[in-house]
């Protein structure tokens, strides 16, 4: 029986991710196309997740089925009222309300899918859900930058075909219901609360600076699609064998330093790539070949403490948009006072370092808390 939820949860998971993709993966070339500025650009993804720690502040309740039909629904939105963008407002606006399927989507997907998951296996199925995500980066960016090269509206159409196959899922799963206190939540995750606030500061890297900064060299959407395709494609060997290592040995915290320092590294790298196409791009790869990696380990660090899942997941998502909020700040100030990005990967890089040596300082020497 849990077998088969699974499986139609994971069909359902793919379906979405795939519309996600084709739907948002080559916009930055739009906006450009569209007439916004890098630095509007940041602002915009700066209040998507601003919408996002509103709802997770303020909502209490929610059951699965509506919030993913309003997730999703809302995705649609965003894209309904970027494909032709008259002012800054209405981009911003947009933004807003595209903001709303990272909790109403996510917290839900991730509940269920780690509900589903018996604990010797956290971290093979944490790293199964990550790896779909380059799987279909491979192929889904490319598509829609062909189609957008050729005509735009036709990805505006598929996109529209693509959203009711998720919509259509969704009465195959369970329904179930998350009721939360914001104090609740945060207390479920205080062992791994801070490093969650570092890693959604770091990530404002791979939110909106690489994908915005990137424009400077490439700037058609089939060329942006397929540089999207490349970052995928270095990832998938990685995060599978990683994913069923770390469960083989149960130790997975001891792959942190190693990853963490060099998340650390090769974000100092990129200042003195930010003029050049090809470091550019090797730096890149290099970050999306340990992302995924990344991910799969922090979230399976939540998840092997075994909380409460609907009071934990409530609790990282809400840490981890609040370190985004954080982060997409930052960018915003340097996209609006730098001509080129340069201080803004020092900081970040710095905000990555601490996460190995708070690791250590509360395993090892204050010895507060003990991680797999």
């Amino acid at each position: 029986m849990i077998r088969n939820k699974f499986r139609n949860l994971l069909i359902f998971f793919v379906s979405y991710l795939w519309f996600n993709s084709f739907s948002r993966a080559i916009l930055p070339t739009h906006f450009l196309k569209e007439g916004l500025s890098l630095r509007q650009m940041a602002l915009g993804y700066l209040f998507t997740f601003i919408s996002a720690l509103c709802l997770l502040a303020l909502i209490r309740r929610m059951t699965a089925r509506l919030s993913w039909r309003i997730g999703i629904a809302a995705s649609l939105l965003y894209i309904v009222l970027i494909m032709q963008i008259r002012t800054p407002l209405q981009f911003y606006l947009a933004s807003f309300f595209g903001g709303f399927h990272l909790v109403f989507f996510w917290v839900f997907y991730n509940t269920a899918h780690f509900q589903y998951t018996p604990q010797e296996k956290t971290g093979r199925n944490s790293a199964l859900m990550f790896s779909f995500f380059p799987v279909i980066n491979v192929i889904a960016p490319t598509l829609a930058g062909y189609f957008a090269q050729w005509n735009i509206t036709l990805v505006w159409v598929l996109s529209s075909l693509f959203f009711l196959i998720p919509i259509a899922l969704i009465s195959r799963q369970e329904d179930f219901a998350i009721r939360y206190t914001l104090r609740e939540a945060l207390d479920a995750i205080k062992s791994t609360r801070v490093f969650i606030i570092l890693q959604g500061i770091w990530e404002a890297v791979i939110i909106a600076i690489i994908p915005i900064h990137t424009l400077h060299f490439i700037k058609t959407p089939l060329y942006y699609g397929a540089f999207i395709a490349y970052l995928a494609l270095v990832s998938i060997v990685a995060n599978i064998i990683l994913g069923k290592y770390t469960d083989k040995i149960q130790k997975r915290v001891v792959f942190l330093y190693p990853i963490t320092m060099l998340l650390a590294g090769t974000t100092f790298v990129f200042p003195f790539v930010t003029r050049d196409i090809i470091p550019w791009i090797l730096a890149a790869g290099m970050i999306q070949f340990l992302i995924p990696s990344f991910w799969n380990i922090t979230t399976a660090m939540v998840v092997d403490t075994r909380p409460n899942l609907h009071l934990a997941i409530p609790g990282r998502e809400f840490s981890l948009t609040l370190g985004r909020v954080v982060g997409l700040f930052l960018t915003f100030v340097s996209f609006s006072l730098e001509k080129t990005p340069y201080y803004i990967f020092l900081l970040l890089g710095g905000i990555m370092l601490l996460y190995p040596l708070r690791l250590y300082w509360i395993t090892r020497i204050k010895k507060t808390y003990s991680y797999l």
